[in-house]
């Protein structure tokens, strides 16, 4: 039975594996619930708004996402040197960080204020018969994400110190609020701008309660002061600029598909692809959601200087990657066809093969997402930026070429290739090089994992063979029967109970050593 602790390398990570546990499971429920919710409720805003009322409102939304690239990959930065300052124990630079990142963002929030009222003012003096409509959604709705850019520096602070089930906890209050409002606005037959003014007022008590936490778990902070200071923003700008380059890569890996799609094969083609891409990215959410945790986790291990921690973490953190994306893999293989069939309709079963291909793609990722989260915690962020753009540059040009002749499967594997030749070969290099991590004895925690995971799904394939029928009630009770045969197995020999209990008492012991947990 093999210890969750490799034995050449232990060490005492720096939070509680209960307190790891809580988070991930705190992300995943509010992943969950967000999902669910957003199944039910779509049907009845639809419904309620009507088509014209109901596109105005996603066309505002589509549009406002695109706020998000003035974040300049700050909230990275601040989220890893503020992780690292508690790492250190240092207070003084922890405060810096996190009034000067304040400062920024405040700014930024600013400006995309002005641009919003700017832009509504714009769109209102349009003849179109829905303009002031339109003005004004983007108005509401632009201003609450321009006022929500500082509170990153809240969620962010608090994430940096482990609080994960905080964090998830008022997203999880927030969401339910929303979807609340959302009921009682269309039942009392308000329309879309209502509808914008429920987000608002939902967003409210759910950031008070965010600058409430910092206060709380952080009173050395001045929590409403912002105050820039040149040296820090600097060191911020310098972690962050190649890291918008690596999520603007990331949109190009992930979201240009539907344009190459709509242009070669058409807007048809594109509603049916877009089934699979958003199965694919409830994929990639739900388990960075579970695995995300660890990256305080390494960020403090880094600043302790504690390499031998380090590589064990990542080593946890893939081991851990591989079984929940494997199972998820194989629920999307083995339950995909029947859930598409039964969610959609007979029509849109031609999406089953893509959804196969990209999932795929995306289990390649994501499983060794704790070697990214590694590299961004030692300052390697601009190496892996390089990584993804190359990867993005290759996906978008096979795309391409192959869309033509092979249609929408064409531009599946298009993504599918470059992820096997960059996630398989140069992610483990770019890892040794970077964290004295070698491929060996990266292949050599994992590959075992990896084949313990395939053996232990043996069961809940014969499961999904005698009980899989194409209805709701044996889809998800296949779901849950599958996951129970395979989850306790899976922990027992390859995070067995000894392991377990040890990696709690040494982390419990690192979190006291570092002022983060009382010893009681």
């Amino acid at each position: 039975m093999q210890s969750i602790i490799p034995i050449e390398e232990k060490s005492t990570p720096p939070f509680s594996v209960a307190k790891l546990l809580r988070g991930s499971g705190s992300r995943v429920i509010n992943l969950l619930l967000s999902t669910l919710i957003g199944f039910f409720l779509t049907p009845y805003i639809v419904r309620s708004l009507g088509a014209e009322q109901y596109g105005i409102w996603a066309l505002a939304y589509a549009f406002i996402g695109y706020y998000s690239l003035l974040d300049l990959g700050m909230s990275a930065a601040v989220f890893t040197h503020i992780s690292f300052a508690f790492g250190q124990k240092d207070d003084a630079e922890a405060s810096r960080i996190y009034s000067t990142g304040l400062a920024v963002f405040g700014i930024s929030g600013i400006i995309l204020a002005v641009v919003t009222v700017v832009i509504a003012a714009c769109v209102g003096h349009f003849a179109h018969q829905h303009a002031m409509m339109i003005a004004w959604v983007i108005l509401i709705v632009g201003l609450l994400s321009a006022s929500n850019f500082p509170m990153r520096v809240f969620f962010g602070t608090l994430n940096a110190g482990a609080h994960f089930d905080i964090t998830s906890g008022l997203l999880i209050a927030g969401t339910l609020l929303r979807a609340i409002g959302t009921v009682v606005a269309l039942r009392l037959h308000y329309g879309v701008i209502a509808l914008a003014l429920v987000n608002v007022l939902a967003g409210i008590p759910i950031n008070i309660l965010a600058i409430y936490g910092v206060k709380r778990k952080y009173a050395f902070l001045k929590v409403l002061r912002p105050k820039y200071e040149r040296h820090t923003g600097r060191k911020l700008m310098r972690f962050g600029f190649p890291v918008i380059f690596g999520q603007l890569a990331d949109r190009v890996r992930f979201q240009t598909d539907s344009l190459t799609v709509s242009y070669f094969i058409g807007i048809i083609a594109l509603a049916h692809y877009n089934i699979a891409t958003t199965l694919v990215m409830y994929y990639m959410d739900g388990i960075l959601a579970i695995i995300g945790v660890l990256a305080p986790v390494l960020t403090v291990q880094q600043s302790r200087k504690d390499e031998a921690g380090l590589r064990q973490s990542i080593l946890v953190g893939t081991r851990l990657g591989l079984c929940s994306s494997g199972f998820v893999l194989f629920g999307i293989i083995a339950w995909g066809h029947a859930f598409i069939g039964r969610w959609m309709g007979a029509n849109y079963l031609d999406a089953y093969p893509v959804l196969v291909i990209l999932s795929i793609a995306v289990f390649l990722d994501v499983s060794q997402a704790t070697s990214v989260s590694a590299l961004y915690a030692t300052m390697n962020q601009q190496y892996y930026a390089v990584v993804n753009v190359v990867e993005a540059a290759l996906n978008l040009v096979l795309s391409i070429i192959l869309a033509p002749h092979y249609g929408a499967m064409g531009v599946a594997y298009g993504t599918l290739i470059p992820s096997i030749v960059v996630r398989l070969i140069v992610q483990p290099i770019l890892v040794q090089r970077r964290l004295g991590l070698s491929v060996r004895t990266y292949w050599a925690a994992t590959l075992p994992t990896a084949f313990r995971t395939a053996a232990f799904l043996v069961i809940p394939a014969l499961v999904t063979r005698w009980l899989l029928r194409p209805t709701y009630p044996t889809i998800f009770l296949t779901a849950a029967l599958s996951a129970i045969l395979f989850a306790l197995p899976m922990w027992y020999y390859e995070f067995n109970m000894r392991g377990a209990v040890e990696l709690t008492a040494r982390w419990r012991m690192l979190l006291v050593s570092a002022g983060l947990r009382n010893p009681s």
